[in-house]
This record gives C-alpha cells, structure tokens and sequence, in this order.
C-alpha cells in the first residue's frame, strides 16, 4: 500500500509537497486575471473564457488538482501566453471533492463546454486539454461520449484513466468511491465514441503509476480505431509540464497547438 500511495502521489517525485507549484498556479492566474481584466467573460457555472476574436482557436483547459483542489480562477496563468498568440482561451469550472462527486464533475464539465460553445459561437478550431484529474474529465466528456463542443483534438496530460487503484490510496479519502463508481468512472474501462485526434503526454519525471496509466489509455483509444499521438516529454514533472501546453516550441506544445 506505500508503495501504491507513492506513485499515485505525483509530489513525490519533486520534493513530496505540490504547495509550490500550486501557489505558483494560483498567483499567476491572479495577476494574469487582473492583465486581462475586463477582457474576461464570466460563464454561468463559473467557468472563464477570452475572446481573441471570429475565427480564432480555442483552447479549453480542464484542471487537476485530484478532483478535491484548484479552480478555473487558478488556470488563468495559460492565458496572456495564448492570447499574444492568437488564441481564444477557456477555463472549466467544476465543484471538487469532497463537496463534488466525481458524477457531478463529469456532469459540470459537459455543461461548461456547453457554455463555452455558446459564449464562443465563432471561435475557429477547439481544443481540448485536461491535465491530471482534468485529464480524466476531459476524457469523460469528450472520448466515453462525444463532446457538446465540437473539438478537434483532445489533450490529456498526465491523467489517470482507470480509477480503481485510488481506491487504495489517501487520494479516495475525499472522494468516497467504491468499486462500482470507479469501474463506471474509469475511460479505460468504458467505451470510446469521441472521433477526434488525442495527444497522451506525460513527464519522464511523472511516476510509472501515471506512466502505465497514459500508455494504456492511449493504446485503449487505438484499439477502439482513433489516432492517438502518444509523448513522454523529456525534462518534465507532472507540474511543469502544464506550461508547456502554450509553448509552441515544445514538444507538447507542438502537438496541442497545430490546427
């Protein structure tokens, strides 16, 4: 059971503490929010878009945080890069653990794209990343079911996609899955009736626990006959790798931002 703990805790590989990362995410959401400022929409649910203009691409983000911490609010750091790019940017929201179950995050996260499409109406190529936890709902919403956005290209970024070993692990404490919610919340063990293009990245300094998670994920959505560009990206922690989401000279970057 340690060591099941330890590789589904991604902190341990870069100190065993995410709180400087975190507050990192979190102060630079807010003076990226205040940058931008009037600039920022405010969608019902909670969720936070910017509008670079018709026909521009859309990135829609859908944080992590173990379905129990962060919020859109605190993902706006991905935006001034995006912006200066020429994109248009959208942040999900979604109520986390222990208020949140993670039926209800799947379901929040459906209704935001459905926000976001109509908030967006105009806007060019969607899309959609989800880091970590994020990662598994952006899966959710787009992949086990079509999404309501019409999205190109799905990103997942170091997720987790077969929930029955979190049961094992502290990270259930404010979850409170059994093992039937987990079979039925896990993409690995569902269908697949998303069409689009995936990316399935993960850091080479992620654990194998997260690893093995995005490699059979990957190989689940080949079977069920997607195209899936599947990337450990070098030099990279399950932190540091969100920027590289909007660094069009990196790797990840590369994959997620061609439209």
């Amino acid at each position: 059971m340690a060591d099941l703990e330890r590789e589904y805790s991604p902190s341990s590989r870069v100190g065993g503490s995410a709180d400087p990362f975190v507050a990192a995410w979190v102060a630079r959401s807010r003076a990226a929010t205040a940058q931008l400022a009037a600039q920022v929409i405010l969608l019902p649910g909670g969720s936070l878009a910017v509008d670079a203009g018709p026909g521009a691409p859309l990135l829609v983000f859908v944080h992590g945080g173990y379905w129990s911490a962060l919020s859109a609010a605190d993902s706006m750091f991905l935006a001034p890069s995006l912006l200066a790019a020429g994109w248009s940017f959208a942040a999900v929201e979604y109520t986390v653990a222990p208020r949140g179950t993670v039926s209800r995050m799947v379901g929040e996260c459906r209704d935001a794209l459905v926000h976001v499409a109509a908030a967006l109406r105009d806007a060019g190529p969607v899309v959609l990343a989800g880091h970590s936890a994020g990662a598994h709902l952006a899966a959710m919403v787009s992949l086990v079911a079509p999404s309501p956005l019409p999205v190109r290209r799905t990103v997942l970024v170091s997720g987790v996609f077969d929930l029955r070993p979190l049961r094992h692990t502290s990270v259930n404490d404010p979850l409170g899955l059994d093992e039937e919610a987990a079979v039925a919340l896990s993409p690995q063990l569902l269908g697949v009736e998303g069409r689009q293009e995936v990316v399935v990245a993960w850091g080479d300094n992620d654990t194998a626990a997260f690893a093995a998670q995005s490699r059979a994920y990957a190989g689940h959505l080949r079977l069920a006959g997607l195209v899936v560009q599947e990337r450990e990206c070098a030099d990279r922690h399950h932190f540091d790798i969100v920027d590289d989401l909007t660094r069009a000279t990196s790797v990840l970057g590369g994959l997620t931002l061609t439209v």
